[in-house]
């Protein structure tokens, strides 16, 4: 009887090993079906980006610079080439609107977004700034639910709004500023931290006014997107100051400040939570700069100094000599802001305000190299650059801190976040 109990029991155990067997077998291969299906996922988003970035730089290169003195409007009707334009500059923002306005859950901070609104919307406690807080109730408001997916869609809205803007009236070639815009990543980037995308845009726009010594006008668009993204007042005193001549004493000066203020940093972080007490006691307090953008940004300088070399005398008699040396003046300051003021918390978005005007600086350059041969040269090596950092850019787009991939849309989803 013993025997015929321990024999069952042993049977059993023989059975239980392999049924577990079996089940890890079972659980790796789903694991691994898992995985295969986020790679591929992921690797149809890689060319889906590749393809809209793809189509609408096609569509930018359409567009038809307009001779001096051209009028856009003949017996009232509007030219061939004013109408072409306006065609390809409706059927990029269309194209880039659209993936903006339909993502779902794509992006680092998508969630949390949707969690500030509500509580923003009940009166909760948020440190949102007044124009996001006021925005999410208006729009809640009206469509009566919490529907986050209009909130994005606005923020999307404006920031398209005010880029597109920018490279047609700032740029010296539309093309080329929308060319780096899509491959430098800018356009996807504006997937993560839409409130502060969306004062880079309008900081970017009014560049302009700081050129034309508009300085009421500047101050107002500024004060305007601080409503959305405070960290944006930053580029009053240093646009204002990027405008002005510079002397070899002045960098020199420059260079000594930022050495003692990355001496004294402890203090100099004090001083930053002041201003943003939210990052008490988070991991922002690591600080730290994306080493890649100050690469580019080294790159960029490297550019504008062989220009300046190339050019000699002449850039000083330039007309656009100004615009150039206000972008130089700029890139030199994010330079700084991210080398000897890396210890800032999140210190890469303010290097982007100084940095964004690389979308400006690039064509300038490039349409002020007299030799046409030298010019083609210096273009196709700036174009291959730009390709290959996008398709790193792709390579690591799904990274934590990132989450740009793989791209779900909210028209495909059935999931929705709910807060009470």
């Amino acid at each position: 009887m013993s025997r015929s109990v321990a024999n069952i029991a042993r049977r059993l155990l023989i059975d239980v090993c392999k049924w577990r067997k079996s089940a890890r077998g079972i659980a790796s291969e789903y694991s691994q079906m898992k995985e295969a299906f986020v790679t591929f996922d992921r690797v149809g988003s890689i060319f889906f980006y590749m393809l809209i970035a793809w189509i609408t730089c096609l569509m930018a290169y359409k567009v038809q610079p307009y001779q001096p003195s051209e009028p856009k409007w003949v017996n009232g009707q509007r030219t061939k080439r004013h109408f072409e334009n306006r065609l390809y500059y409706t059927g990029i923002f269309l194209i880039l609107f659209a993936v903006s306005v339909l993502r779902f859950d794509i992006g680092n901070d998508y969630r949390q977004y949707t969690q500030t609104a509500h509580e923003a919307y009940v009166g909760g406690y948020v440190v949102t700034e007044f124009g996001f807080n006021m925005l999410v109730k208006v729009l809640y408001w009206i469509s009566g639910g919490e529907y986050y997916e209009l909130v994005f869609a606005v923020f999307a809205l404006v920031t398209l709004i005010f880029f597109l803007k920018a490279f047609i009236v700032q740029s010296e070639s539309f093309s080329q500023s929308f060319f780096l815009f899509m491959t430098l990543g800018l356009y996807f980037q504006t997937f993560n931290t839409v409130r502060y995308y969306l004062a880079l845009s309008v900081a970017l726009f009014s560049m302009r006014y700081v050129l034309e010594k508009d300085f009421m006008k500047f101050v107002f668009w500024i004060l305007a997107a601080a409503l959305f993204h405070k960290s944006v007042l930053l580029v009053i005193p240093v646009y204002w100051l990027a405008s002005c001549q510079w002397k070899r004493w002045h960098v020199a000066a420059g260079l000594m400040v930022s050495l003692v203020c990355y001496a004294a940093q402890k203090l100099i972080l004090q001083l930053a939570l002041l201003l943003y007490p939210s990052y008490k006691n988070t991991i922002y307090l690591e600080g730290g700069s994306s080493r890649v953008h100050v690469l580019r940004i080294l790159a960029v300088l490297a550019l504008y100094g062989w220009f300046v070399w190339y050019t000699k005398d002449k850039l000083k008699n330039n007309p656009c000599y100004q615009k150039i040396q206000f972008y130089g003046h700029l890139n030199l300051l994010a330079f700084a802001a991210g080398t000897f003021f890396s210890f800032l918390p999140v210190v890469t978005r303010i290097v982007y305000y100084f940095s964004v005007s690389q979308l400006f600086m690039i064509p300038l350059i490039l349409q002020n190299i007299d030799d046409k041969i030298v010019q083609k040269r210096v273009g196709r090596i700036i174009y291959a650059v730009c390709i290959v950092y996008f398709g790193v850019f792709l390579l690591e787009a799904h990274q934590d801190g990132v989450g740009l991939l793989p791209y779900r849309s909210w028209l495909f989803e059935t999931q929705r976040y709910h807060y009470k």
